[in-house]
């Protein structure tokens, strides 16, 4: 009796699963539509207690396992963008290139370099006075430093410091100038030093007339002597001759002297200190 009753439960059981399948299936379009729309999205509610945090704690006693912990992600560091054929190489500056030294304008004529000049004109004692100036010529070149140059034929400038005759005799001639400057290509530059002459002619100032005159006068005073002492006309010859003698050599004796530097005359020039000069471009 029971395993009939089995048998014929499960046909039941059958038939009311496909009933209910049925209803289902049969549902109007418009509640499927209902169903199948998407539900509003859920809004934020208020609440009077703040929502559990789940602890490492509570989920061990939960019999969850934990979370695992999150670890922070060094970052590293951008790759730089790769170099293409249109990519422009900015090229590395070149070296500034080292000043160049500008080039000298002026050169030295060192102390103690001797200038050979030729005076232009004669010069005398009894011509030039102290203070006059005159000039000379600079034989040969003079170098220095810078490769600086006094070219021969530059005009050199002499002062007269001393211009004394000799009075009764040739010792007392004096005759003597100072370096005053140096000319040449359109520049004149002062310098100092000192200077040798290297002739000092010596002439004499009286005139052939005065020269007479002493020898004349000599002869006669030499003539009245002879007439007076020997009272005859062989002493008075005698007395004029000796006496002419004697005016001669009181003549020599007694005469003036002027010293000269002859036109063209050789003159050294010392400098006593260094001269700077422009050089020539």
């Amino acid at each position: 009796m029971t395993k009939r009753i089995r048998l014929w439960g499960i046909p039941l059981a059958l038939m009311v699963v496909a009933s209910a399948c049925q209803k289902t299936g049969d549902a109007p379009p418009e509640s499927r539509q209902v169903e199948l729309a998407p539900a509003p999205p859920a809004q934020p509610q208020l609440a009077d207690t703040a929502p559990a945090v789940s602890s490492p704690t509570a989920d061990l006693k939960a019999g969850a396992a934990p979370a695992p912990a999150k670890v922070a992600e060094a970052k590293a560091p951008p790759k730089p963008a790769p170099r293409t054929a249109a990519t422009p190489v900015a090229a590395s500056p070149a070296p500034a290139p080292a000043p160049v030294p500008a080039a000298p304008t002026t050169g030295t004529i060192g102390s103690g370099a001797a200038l050979s000049v030729t005076t232009a004109a004669r010069v005398c004692t009894n011509t030039h006075r102290v203070g006059d100036r005159v000039t000379a010529t600079l034989s040969s070149a003079v170098t220095g430093t810078n490769s600086a140059e006094i070219p021969a034929g530059a005009i050199v400038t002499l002062r007269v410091t001393e211009s004394v005759r000799g009075e009764n005799g040739k010792e007392g001639v004096r005759l003597a100038f100072e370096p005053v400057s140096v000319t040449y290509g359109g520049e004149s530059y002062e310098i100092a030093g000192s200077v040798r002459v290297a002739h000092l002619e010596t002439v004499r100032s009286q005139t052939t007339g005065d020269q007479a005159k002493k020898v004349a006068a000599g002869a006669a005073v030499g003539a009245i002597a002879g007439q007076l002492l020997g009272k005859k006309t062989k002493s008075t010859v005698v007395g004029a001759a000796v006496g002419a003698a004697a005016g001669g050599a009181i003549a020599a004796g007694t005469a003036d002297w002027n010293g000269c530097v002859a036109e063209r005359g050789a003159v050294t020039v010392t400098l006593a200190g260094p001269v700077v000069v422009k050089l020539d471009k």
